[in-house]
């Protein structure tokens, strides 16, 4: 049997009860950790809570590799696949569920914590949220521009867009809130479009922890603030006045 197991969004302590439970059942317990950052320390802690070596997958361990690495194990025994924050959502996990019906083996997911619900700790309503997106580190050959359609389009649609940050974890790279608003200027300069430096965005960092930080303000203000570390993420938010009353006393 294969579980799905949401580690949630801030650290070893936020995974549901059940699903450590679970883990502790379990012949084999796995954590992949390149949708999202979990750090070594709490990794550790984990591995005490769980009482067993917990074992890392890569990227390519889970997109090309899954039915050797896990589905087989999962055909004969028990095991978890630890993800950081939910194990649906802003990931392609689904893909594990069907690989196992198709396989005849059984699964459960255990939900957690997700950024998609924690971003409403900004006073932005949850229904207002339009289509997500992310913004990748550019790189030679390699420059796409598809994030800013779908910004523009929830702008111009007076929906939020909640974006998530480049994380390359092999390279030890996490894109700051600063990278990622450079990245947009330039875009909406070259495009003649509607952000700016006087545009007002939320910037989030370490939502969930304890250093927790999240500023409103425009573009330029939050081009030089000093958020946490990583990991960082940006709302391009239309407001209305409630929500806009909410941001302001909150945050900016």
């Amino acid at each position: 049997m294969l579980y799905l197991i949401g580690t949630g969004i801030s650290g070893w302590d936020n995974i549901a009860l059940k699903g450590l439970d679970y883990a502790k059942k379990c012949d084999t317990v796995f954590i992949e950790r390149y949708t999202s950052i979990i750090s070594d320390e709490d990794v550790a802690k984990l591995n005490n809570l769980v009482g067993k070596g917990i074992i890392e997958l890569s990227r390519k361990d889970l997109e090309t590799n899954f039915e050797e690495k896990i589905l087989k194990k999962a055909g004969v025994s028990d095991v978890a696949l630890l993800i950081v924050g939910d194990p649906l959502t802003a990931t392609t996990h689904i893909e594990f569920l069907k690989s196992c019906k198709d396989n005849n083996i059984r699964f459960e997911v255990v939900h957690a914590s997700s950024i998609y619900s924690s971003i409403c700790e900004t006073g932005l309503h949850v229904y207002k949220f339009g289509k997500s997106c992310s913004i990748p580190y550019p790189e030679p050959n390699y420059k796409p521009t598809s994030y800013f359609d779908i910004i523009k389009k929830n702008h111009e649609n007076n929906a939020h867009t909640l974006v998530f940050l480049d994380i390359k974890k092999n390279e030890d790279k996490y894109m700051t809130i600063s990278e990622a608003l450079k990245i947009l200027l330039n875009i909406s300069r070259e495009r003649n479009s509607f952000l700016n430096k006087s545009t007002r965005i939320i910037g989030v960092s370490r939502l969930g922890f304890k250093d927790q930080v999240i500023k409103y303000g425009t573009v330029k203000e939050l081009l030089n603030y000093k958020f946490s570390k990583q990991p960082h993420i940006l709302v391009v938010p239309s407001m209305s006045e409630i929500e806009k009353d909410y941001v302001e006393a909150l945050y900016a």
